[in-house]
């Protein structure tokens, strides 16, 4: 964890994401407090493991992170997801518009999500796997772009069926609405895989995300 933490720093990142998958550094904490940077959690990420449970059988959330997946269409917790969902359980949790598998992955959840109220992380990358797929309509991905409970947008690039974290270039979907939405103050975190880049590539990303929130 450290080390791939120290390596992003060295970009001059105005933030870090956690994420589950790497393995713990000892005192990681502590060392990455003194770096006096921003972070950010997400879904299982935990300080002493590789990845942490998110979701039991009857949907209770075991995350503490700032922004989490919902659980696959076929796992055990979905049965109860969405009445959880609707009687308030889920109200200080930001969750994550996925793709289809997953719930939160198509039109017809997203809109049943923004009607309950509930706080999202749109990711475009994952919309874009939605659009592409014919399974979310231009009226409810109009309706989700005005949404006003959007707690970050997460930024990655693919071909519109897979979710692989390509790099982004200016032309990638959903910029433009990205940098409508950052005047409104939501965070945004880059989301391709850095460490499949060399040096100029990741430098390269900073500066077109830089450059879309200076917009």
């Amino acid at each position: 964890m450290e080390a791939a933490a120290a390596e992003l720093l060295t970009l001059g990142a105005d933030g870090l994401q956690l994420t589950p998958g790497n393995v713990p550094t000892p005192s990681f904490q502590q060392w990455l407090t003194g770096q006096d940077i921003p972070t950010r959690s997400h879904h299982g990420f935990s300080w002493q493991a590789m990845r942490r449970p998110v979701w039991t059988e009857a949907a209770d959330c075991l995350s503490i992170a700032d922004s989490l997946h919902p659980p696959r269409q076929s796992a055990p917790a979905a049965i109860h997801w969405w009445q959880r969902a609707a009687s308030g359980d889920y109200g200080g949790l930001v969750l994550e518009t996925m793709y289809p598998s997953y719930l939160l992955g198509d039109g017809a959840q997203l809109e049943r999500a923004m009607d309950l109220g509930l706080t999202l992380a749109v990711d475009v990358a994952h919309i874009h796997i939605q659009r592409s797929g014919g399974v979310l309509s231009e009226a409810i991905w109009k309706r989700l772009m005005a949404y006003p409970s959007l707690s970050e947008l997460h930024l990655s690039a693919n071909g519109g069926t897979a979710d692989i974290h390509q790099l982004l270039v200016p032309e990638s979907f959903g910029l433009g609405w990205v940098r409508e939405r950052v005047q409104d103050g939501v965070p945004v975190i880059l989301e391709c895989y850095l460490h499949r880049l060399s040096e100029p590539e990741r430098r390269t990303q900073i500066e077109l995300v830089r450059t879309l929130l200076a917009d």
